[in-house]
Protein backbone atom coordinates (compact mmCIF):
# COMPACT_ATOMS: atom_id res chain seq x y z
CA UNK A 1 0.00 0.00 0.00
CA UNK A 2 1.31 3.25 -0.79
CA UNK A 3 2.42 5.31 1.86
CA UNK A 4 3.76 9.08 2.31
CA UNK A 5 6.62 10.20 4.64
CA UNK A 6 7.26 13.67 5.36
CA UNK A 7 9.28 14.85 8.06
CA UNK A 8 6.39 16.58 9.90
CA UNK A 9 3.62 13.76 8.92
CA UNK A 10 3.57 10.31 8.64
CA UNK A 11 0.57 9.08 6.35
CA UNK A 12 -0.64 5.38 5.93
CA UNK A 13 -3.74 3.75 4.60
CA UNK A 14 -5.60 1.22 7.12
CA UNK A 15 -7.94 -0.71 6.69
CA UNK A 16 -8.38 -1.94 10.25
CA UNK A 17 -11.73 -2.09 12.07
CA UNK A 18 -12.63 1.48 12.99
CA UNK A 19 -13.29 0.57 16.81
CA UNK A 20 -10.05 -1.23 17.32
CA UNK A 21 -7.25 2.08 15.62
CA UNK A 22 -5.53 2.91 18.55
CA UNK A 23 -5.03 7.23 18.21
CA UNK A 24 -4.69 10.31 20.03
CA UNK A 25 -8.44 11.06 17.74
CA UNK A 26 -10.37 9.83 15.27
CA UNK A 27 -12.36 12.16 12.81
CA UNK A 28 -15.76 12.25 12.81
CA UNK A 29 -17.44 14.16 9.66
CA UNK A 30 -20.28 15.54 10.50
CA UNK A 31 -22.58 18.81 9.27
CA UNK A 32 -23.24 22.03 11.54
CA UNK A 33 -26.34 20.94 13.09
CA UNK A 34 -24.44 17.83 15.00
CA UNK A 35 -26.77 14.87 13.96
CA UNK A 36 -24.84 12.08 13.74
CA UNK A 37 -27.56 10.09 11.24
CA UNK A 38 -25.45 9.93 8.04
CA UNK A 39 -22.36 7.34 7.02
CA UNK A 40 -19.37 8.03 8.30
CA UNK A 41 -20.84 9.35 11.47
CA UNK A 42 -23.68 7.67 12.16
CA UNK A 43 -20.96 4.47 11.98
CA UNK A 44 -18.38 6.25 14.55
CA UNK A 45 -21.98 6.78 16.66
CA UNK A 46 -22.57 3.45 17.04
CA UNK A 47 -19.06 2.16 17.92
CA UNK A 48 -18.52 5.08 20.38
CA UNK A 49 -21.98 5.19 21.94
CA UNK A 50 -25.18 7.85 21.39
CA UNK A 51 -23.31 10.15 24.18
CA UNK A 52 -20.85 11.66 21.78
CA UNK A 53 -23.62 12.86 19.50
CA UNK A 54 -25.10 14.59 22.13
CA UNK A 55 -21.98 16.27 23.25
CA UNK A 56 -21.46 17.53 19.98
CA UNK A 57 -25.01 18.92 19.66
CA UNK A 58 -24.99 21.08 23.01
CA UNK A 59 -22.17 23.20 21.42
CA UNK A 60 -24.31 23.31 17.66
CA UNK A 61 -24.38 25.46 15.00
CA UNK A 62 -20.88 24.52 14.43
CA UNK A 63 -19.14 26.01 11.16
CA UNK A 64 -18.03 24.32 8.73
CA UNK A 65 -14.23 24.64 8.76
CA UNK A 66 -14.74 24.37 12.75
CA UNK A 67 -14.06 21.59 15.29
CA UNK A 68 -15.17 19.85 18.41
CA UNK A 69 -13.45 17.07 20.05
CA UNK A 70 -15.10 14.33 22.76
CA UNK A 71 -14.31 11.48 23.91
CA UNK A 72 -14.39 8.68 21.99
CA UNK A 73 -16.20 6.33 24.10
CA UNK A 74 -16.23 2.31 23.31
CA UNK A 75 -13.52 2.94 20.58
CA UNK A 76 -10.04 2.42 21.20
CA UNK A 77 -9.25 5.80 19.80
CA UNK A 78 -8.96 8.20 22.64
CA UNK A 79 -11.17 11.11 20.98
CA UNK A 80 -13.32 12.37 18.16
CA UNK A 81 -12.76 15.56 15.94
CA UNK A 82 -15.88 16.53 14.75
CA UNK A 83 -15.68 18.39 11.51
CA UNK A 84 -18.89 20.01 9.63
CA UNK A 85 -18.30 19.56 6.00
CA UNK A 86 -21.76 20.59 5.29
CA UNK A 87 -25.05 22.60 6.66
CA UNK A 88 -27.55 20.20 7.32
CA UNK A 89 -27.43 15.91 7.28
CA UNK A 90 -26.87 14.56 4.17
CA UNK A 91 -26.32 18.03 2.47
CA UNK A 92 -24.01 18.84 -0.83
CA UNK A 93 -20.55 18.85 0.11
CA UNK A 94 -17.91 20.85 -2.31
CA UNK A 95 -14.30 20.33 -2.66
CA UNK A 96 -13.38 23.60 -0.02
CA UNK A 97 -15.94 22.09 2.55
CA UNK A 98 -13.13 19.08 2.29
CA UNK A 99 -10.37 21.04 2.62
CA UNK A 100 -11.90 23.48 5.61
CA UNK A 101 -12.61 20.49 7.54
CA UNK A 102 -9.34 18.61 7.05
CA UNK A 103 -7.47 21.73 7.93
CA UNK A 104 -9.66 21.97 11.24
CA UNK A 105 -8.72 18.48 11.92
CA UNK A 106 -5.07 20.09 12.20
CA UNK A 107 -5.96 22.70 14.30
CA UNK A 108 -7.76 20.64 16.85
CA UNK A 109 -4.56 18.68 16.85
CA UNK A 110 -2.20 21.33 17.23
CA UNK A 111 -4.56 22.85 20.26
CA UNK A 112 -5.05 19.27 22.03
CA UNK A 113 -1.50 18.15 21.49
CA UNK A 114 -2.71 15.02 19.36
CA UNK A 115 -0.01 13.26 17.35
CA UNK A 116 -1.90 10.39 15.73
CA UNK A 117 -5.37 10.69 14.01
CA UNK A 118 -7.76 8.27 11.97
CA UNK A 119 -9.34 9.86 9.15
CA UNK A 120 -12.25 7.97 6.79
CA UNK A 121 -13.06 9.18 3.30
CA UNK A 122 -15.51 12.03 4.26
CA UNK A 123 -17.75 13.53 1.81
CA UNK A 124 -18.31 11.51 -1.36
CA UNK A 125 -21.59 9.93 -0.59
CA UNK A 126 -24.78 10.40 -1.80
CA UNK A 127 -24.56 14.68 -1.70
CA UNK A 128 -20.84 14.38 -2.32
CA UNK A 129 -18.46 14.73 -4.38
CA UNK A 130 -16.07 12.02 -6.57
CA UNK A 131 -14.33 10.03 -4.21
CA UNK A 132 -10.89 11.12 -5.73
CA UNK A 133 -11.53 14.44 -5.47
CA UNK A 134 -12.12 13.91 -1.61
CA UNK A 135 -8.85 12.27 -1.39
CA UNK A 136 -7.23 14.55 -2.71
CA UNK A 137 -8.56 17.15 -0.67
CA UNK A 138 -7.63 15.08 2.27
CA UNK A 139 -4.35 13.82 1.10
CA UNK A 140 -2.94 17.79 -0.11
CA UNK A 141 -3.94 19.36 3.41
CA UNK A 142 -2.13 16.78 5.90
CA UNK A 143 0.56 17.10 3.05
CA UNK A 144 1.11 20.53 3.92
CA UNK A 145 0.90 20.20 7.07
CA UNK A 146 3.86 21.90 9.13
CA UNK A 147 2.78 21.76 13.20
CA UNK A 148 5.04 21.68 16.00
CA UNK A 149 5.03 17.90 16.63
CA UNK A 150 5.02 14.63 13.94
CA UNK A 151 1.70 13.75 13.13
CA UNK A 152 0.96 9.69 12.22
CA UNK A 153 -2.19 9.87 9.79
CA UNK A 154 -4.11 6.37 9.31
CA UNK A 155 -6.60 7.66 6.09
CA UNK A 156 -9.17 4.69 6.88
CA UNK A 157 -10.46 2.80 4.26
CA UNK A 158 -13.92 0.46 4.25
CA UNK A 159 -12.84 -1.55 0.89
CA UNK A 160 -10.77 -1.98 -1.95
CA UNK A 161 -11.88 0.71 -3.65
CA UNK A 162 -11.28 3.52 -1.09
CA UNK A 163 -8.05 2.01 -0.44
CA UNK A 164 -7.17 2.79 -3.96
CA UNK A 165 -8.31 5.93 -4.26
CA UNK A 166 -6.41 7.22 -1.35
CA UNK A 167 -3.68 5.08 -3.37
CA UNK A 168 -4.24 7.08 -5.65
CA UNK A 169 -4.29 10.55 -4.05
CA UNK A 170 -1.11 9.58 -2.37
CA UNK A 171 1.28 8.69 -5.68
CA UNK A 172 -0.69 11.96 -7.11
CA UNK A 173 -2.58 10.17 -10.07
CA UNK A 174 -6.10 10.56 -8.49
Amino acid sequence: MAVDNTEQVTIHICTDPWDQVEVDAFVCPTNSTGVMSTYPASKLKDLAGDHVEEQVRAHTPLAVGAAFVTDAGKMRAKHLIHVPNTDEPGGRVQVEDILRATAAVLVACGVKGFTSIAIPLMGAFDGGIPAEEAARAIHSEFRSYRGDRPLAVLLMAKDADEVEVFEMAIEGNG
